[in-house]
């Protein structure tokens, strides 16, 4: 404000420009931020809000890293955009219906515009994990319900749940529960779920805009009748000839296929329209690019256009199957007549699977072609993951084969000798299946990635056999009495970031999952060094990327056999200074720079010099960066 104020523009633009922003600060404060809540349990990630919307809080902003509709999911604090894997942009809920003299009202929760009317209760997350002394095998691992009424007076409670077991630890199966709390029966009702899935979302964060130009919509969609499927892809297919160079989702940092998953959501069981058609009674699906202001009552459309949409009158602007497009997917219910305080039931399931990301990382530019092909195999992971939620749905959600929880682990570095030790309490000794009521323990697992939280992970050690002998007297530490794996040897290395896991495997082979990763990565180092003779630093030269497997060390340049306090100065090959690394670690002989000036920019290519100052001795160096 004070900008416009000292401007050398005329008065009136001024005036004008003041009245503008004020109106425009007076918008953004009337605009209610959802509180929200998370599933982090399995593999797909979400974030649950309690205005009705699903997705990030804020999928615009780019310094929010939250899920939405993340696959391979986590972990909960993001450092950077690159890390996240988000197969939606927003989802939200819809309802029309009419009055006793045909009026239409309509409920709109997003997915495009901001919810600001209604009345919104605190969200409650109830965990129900395995192991725990109250542990219910036939509730949801992990519960989010939300219960918020419209402006109209319905109200609606939304309850999503999810487990981490292997086979269902990809979907998030979703129950709406919508009550008439007006005085007078509603007619001719539908209820929706609008989706903005974006599996080329993944092409803008690492192409720094693309999907964004309408030349550029890449998104194919298409119906399962048979499982009342809606689901996306990215159409690696597609064929432009402005951009015949980009290989669809390749990413050339890490030579890695970026979406290489399929996205969609079905509807598992509504109860039956009152003209007892089947459901859902309509499914439609048609591009955003441009077009956003038809589908939001902030825009161009009206009650009457978007009740058309729900109850499947108007397919004016249904996208052809074969178009590339940003889809707005919606899937309807209906119609129902609902009395007085009457409820109508709706569940639904969201997914994700496709290529595991071990399958599409580390692939040569010149090979991608190969790799892309291979995405179609996604579909049928996809429709499996949808036939388990429908076989766990109507089955009431009864697990029939139950594995053993994971372990807490605790994760500590052994710098003496080059290793890092992995420990955790003996589960073992008092599990007791709560299906079978026997204790089928079979053995451990450990798992180890050097990328990333996410992985992909190696399984390092197969078997940890709790009825061995043999394992009992080399596992279990004898001062702790716990089990302890050792992870060394020349697979360990200096300045890697490392994430490891263990499972529990029962004697029918059911295995835990990796709900007990490690969020932060930890590294090996070598004790301090009595003096500064042989400090060293690399890679050196650095290009373009560390050669350190973990994403996070992409950019690390490592300074070790230091003493244990010392400042590690920078500079450029002008003598600008440009960092002071302060190293104070008793334990350890290493220092990593992640090539960010003191105002936080990255360096440019160059040659750059070091030097090392502490009380037993200085030392110097070059460095050269390559890019």
């Amino acid at each position: 404000m004070s900008e416009i104020k000292d401007s050398k523009m005329p008065k009136y633009i001024r005036i004008i420009a003041m009245i503008l922003l004020l109106s425009i600060s007076s918008l953004y404060g009337q605009l209610r931020r959802a509180d929200f809540l998370l599933h982090d349990r399995g593999e797909l990630w979400e974030t649950m809000k309690d205005d009705g919307t699903i997705g990030a809080p804020n999928p615009t902003n780019r310094y929010e890293f939250y899920p939405s509709m993340d696959w391979p999911g986590g972990p909960n604090d993001l450092k950077d955009k690159d890390d996240q894997r988000s197969y939606l942009y927003a989802a939200g809920f819809w309802m029309g219906w009419k009055d006793a003299n045909g009026v239409i009202a309509f409920a709109e929760n997003g997915p495009i515009s901001p919810v600001v009317d209604g009345e919104f209760q605190a969200l409650v997350k109830i965990e129900n994990f395995i192991g725990s002394p109250d542990y219910d095998p036939d509730s949801p691992e992990e519960s989010i319900v939300a219960e918020w009424t419209t402006p109209e007076n319905v109200h609606v409670k939304r309850t999503s749940k999810v487990w981490s077991f292997p086979g269902l630890n990809n979907c998030i199966i979703i129950e709406y529960v919508v009550t008439n709390q007006t005085s007078a029966t509603i007619l001719d009702a539908y209820v929706g779920f609008p989706y903005l899935i974006r599996p080329s979302y993944q092409d803008q964060v690492v192409h720094n805009g693309w999907g964004d130009n309408a030349s550029r919509e890449d998104e194919s969609v298409a119906f399962d009748s048979s499982r009342a499927l809606l689901y996306a892809y990215d159409n690696y297919m597609a064929t432009y000839t402005e951009y015949m160079w980009d290989w669809g989702n390749y990413w050339d940092d890490a030579e890695e296929l970026r979406s290489p998953g399929y996205a969609g959501f079905a509807l598992l069981g509504a109860d039956p329209a009152s003209n007892n058609e089947p459901q859902p009674a309509a499914v439609f699906w048609a591009s955003v690019m441009s077009q956003s202001q038809f589908y939001t009552l902030d825009g161009v459309a009206s009650k009457q256009s978007l009740y058309a949409l729900l109850n499947g009158t108007d397919n004016s602007r249904q996208a052809d199957p074969d178009l590339h497009i940003t889809p707005i997917m919606l899937m309807s219910c209906g119609p129902y007549t609902i009395a007085s305080l009457d409820s109508v039931r709706i569940t639904i399931v969201e997914a994700v699977n496709g290529l595991p990301l071990e399958d599409v990382i580390d692939i040569p530019y010149s090979e991608f072609p190969t790799a892309q092909e291979k995405l179609s195999q996604g579909l049928g992971m996809l429709q499996e993951t949808i036939d388990n939620a429908k076989t766990l749905y109507e089955n009431n959600y009864e697990i029939v084969d139950l594995p053993p929880p994971s372990p807490d682990i605790e994760i500590v570095p052994l710098p003496s000798s080059q290793a890092i030790t992995i420990s955790w309490e003996k589960i073992d000794t008092d599990w007791i299946d709560p299906i079978s009521g026997i204790n089928d323990f079979s053995y451990y697992s450990v798992y180890r990635s050097d990328r990333a939280f996410i992985g992909p992970y190696d399984k390092i050690k197969n078997k940890i056999r709790v009825g061995s002998s043999t394992d009992r007297k080399r596992y279990i530490n004898s001062e702790t009495d716990r089990w302890q794996y050792d992870d060394s040897g020349e697979d360990v290395l200096l300045g890697v970031g490392y994430y490891y896991a263990v499972t529990s495997v029962d004697s029918d082979g059911n295995e835990s999952w990796l709900t007990n990763r490690n969020t932060e990565a930890v590294m090996v180092s070598s004790q301090p060094a009595e003096n500064t003779l042989d400090v060293i630093v690399f890679p050196n030269p650095f290009r373009e990327a560390s050669g350190f497997p973990a994403l996070a060390d992409a950019n690390s340049i490592v300074w070790t056999n230091l003493p244990d306090t010392c400042d590690i100065r920078i500079y450029t090959s002008s003598g600008e200074h440009i960092r002071t690394l302060k190293h104070k670690n008793v334990a350890s002989g290493e220092e990593i720079w992640d090539q960010l000036t003191k105002a936080r920019q990255r360096t440019a290519p160059g040659i750059y010099f070091w030097t090392v100052d502490s009380k037993v001795g200085t030392a110097k160096g070059s460095l050269i960066i390559i890019k």
